[in-house]
């Protein structure tokens, strides 16, 4: 029986592309640049229907041509000291994507061919991935400060996260964004879940709890209980959040004169983990803090499993939170299948049913969402059925017709590898991080 849908005032799919995905995902043998590989990944997000595109702008390296004093850039970083043995074994593919990245500003082409084609572009970054020291992946900024490196529980550095109770650091993330807002994107897409925890022990953060709340956080249980009944952890979780919740903050006192200056609206998404908000605010997140203040002007989920004692994925308290404040909210999806071991952009064709996925974004429009965020569009659309159910996706008739087809249905059988198809592909079945004791993955 179908659920009744809850009205739409608009539904939108978003595809979050990364022009690195639009290549190193495809057969090794054809994934080379072609020249207009901005444009060639954008006509294909359009021949599958999807006109929202949310558009990579980095990590921790750059994928646009940046002016910032100290930025690294893919493609115009020196050589051979950045390429790893990853990168030399990859050979002449790694050497044509720098080449790409090099010869033109991917972000400047893809936002004169989305204007060309009547296209919304957002810029993504992701808002913790700085990889270790060492790596290809890992900019300049992290690479000369590890001074501000966070903090794990048990004392150890935390080399591929930066901690945001230091001022410098939020400014970085900020320099890029009104950078890319100056370029011209028509929006600000920050990925919280690039990646949980985003704040951690830092003594940025320890040291000021200790002397405020005189008690260690390092010896906070999730369960304890103060006099009061309530539980300290949460409110060591609270405090170090609210340099996330400064970040945007910050942002948003940087933009809104931008905003009015040039007459544009420029809003602010925001991609977090749907695992609700106390798991939200153990991450770093304040989502309800955000909404209330007016920080943020859109919010996509992924069904990101993270975290050992939240095992519990709903995008409903997310929708009803947008429908009290005006936000639209963009529901999880996810164009990946779960990653196991060492990352090397091969994926587990037995992870992949399009029926699955679409079967989500379903659910997602009669739960009363305004979209779903597609992250990984970029692969998405150029995967035999994949892109199919994505093409369906911006029509919910046509996908409630491709939902409930018996072809469809006796084409793509469910299994206990491709059931949970759709789910973040960074996912784990353990869980990276935990609050109890254990020694799988880290103490959040």
């Amino acid at each position: 029986m179908q659920t009744q849908s809850k009205a739409h005032s608009t539904w939108t799919v978003w595809g979050i592309s990364e022009l690195g995905g639009w290549l190193g995902h495809r057969n090794p043998t054809c994934g080379l640049p072609s020249g207009h590989d901005a444009e060639d990944c954008l006509d294909a997000h359009l021949a599958r229907g999807i006109r929202h595109v949310v558009w990579d702008l980095g990590r921790s390296v750059l994928t646009y041509h940046s002016d910032l004093p100290g930025a690294l850039c893919i493609g115009l970083r020196p050589e051979p000291g950045h390429l790893t043995a990853a990168d030399h074994k990859a050979g002449y593919k790694a050497r044509a994507l720098e080449a790409m990245y090099r010869e033109r500003c991917q972000l400047r082409a893809a936002l004169r061919h989305a204007r060309a084609n009547r296209m919304t572009l957002y810029g993504r970054l992701c808002m913790n991935r700085h990889y270790s020291p060492g790596s290809s992946h890992r900019g300049n900024f992290a690479q000369n400060h590890p001074q501000w490196c966070e903090v794990g529980w048990d004392g150890w550095l935390d080399p591929s996260r930066l901690c945001y109770g230091i001022p410098e650091v939020r400014r970085e993330r900020i320099a890029i964004f009104l950078e890319a807002a100056n370029i011209g994107v028509d929006g600000l897409h920050l990925d919280f879940c690039r990646q949980p925890p985003i704040v951690r022990y830092h003594p940025a953060f320890v040291n000021g709890y200790r002397e405020r709340f005189e008690r260690d956080p390092r010896e906070l249980a999730l369960t304890q209980l103060d006099t009061e009944g309530a539980r300290p952890y949460l409110n060591w979780c609270a405090w170090r959040a609210e340099a996330v919740t400064d970040l945007l903050r910050e942002l948003k006192a940087e933009l809104d004169p931008f905003r009015i200056r040039w007459q544009r609206s420029v809003p602010v998404q925001v991609r977090v983990p749907n695992d609700g908000f106390e798991a939200n605010l153990i991450a770093g997140l304040d989502v309800q803090t955000w909404c209330r203040e007016g920080l943020i002007d859109e919010l996509a989920l992924s069904e990101l499993r993270w975290l050992r004692e939240y095992r519990q994925w709903d995008d409903g308290p997310y929708i009803a939170l947008g429908q009290e404040y005006g936000i639209p909210v963009y529901a999880s999806s996810n164009c990946l299948p779960l990653q196991g071991g060492e990352w090397s952009g091969e994926v587990n064709p037995r992870g992949i049913n399009p029926l699955v996925l679409a079967r989500r974004a379903l659910r997602s429009y009669e739960a009363g969402a305004q979209g779903v965020a597609l992250y990984q569009s970029d692969t998405g659309i150029q995967w035999p059925g994949v892109g199919d159910a994505v093409a369906v996706m911006s029509n919910p008739e046509h996908l409630r017709a491709y939902v409930n087809a018996p072809e469809t249905v006796a084409r793509y059988p469910v299994t206990a590898e491709n059931v949970d198809f759709g789910i973040d592909n960074h996912s784990a079945a353990f869980a990276q991080f935990h609050i109890g004791p254990g020694k799988e993955g880290g103490r959040a």
